[in-house]
């Protein structure tokens, strides 16, 4: 899988993976807490890793949420265990993303 680093401004930095990724593939949001001074470093190596589809600096508790993909769910579950394990992560939290029905264009959420 190739990817395409997107530099949106200072300090923020995109990754997105090629359109030739399966749709059906595990995918999980990695949310991680970063000290500033491991923030260069460790988007960069996040950058680098076969299976982070998008990288994105978040408000809140984390300071980064990964969005990441694999072949198979063991693959997934290595690859989260991988991102956990970078040396400047000093918290984490990884949610799956479940399938979901597709909705249809006649369903409404509006109260």
């Amino acid at each position: 899988m190739s990817l395409q680093r997107i530099h949106t401004g200072p300090g923020f930095l995109g990754v997105e993976a090629d359109a030739g990724r399966g749709e059906a593939w595990p995918r999980a949001h990695v949310m991680l807490r970063v000290a500033r001074r491991d923030m260069a470093r460790t988007e960069l190596a996040l950058s680098q890793i076969d299976g982070v589809t998008a990288l994105h600096q978040i408000s809140g508790d984390y300071d980064l949420v990964a969005v990441v993909e694999a072949s198979q769910a063991e693959r997934l579950d290595a690859l989260i265990a991988r991102i956990e394990g970078l040396s400047g992560v000093s918290a984490s939290v990884a949610s799956r993303l479940l399938p979901s029905a597709r909705l249809s264009a006649s369903r409404s959420f509006a109260a």
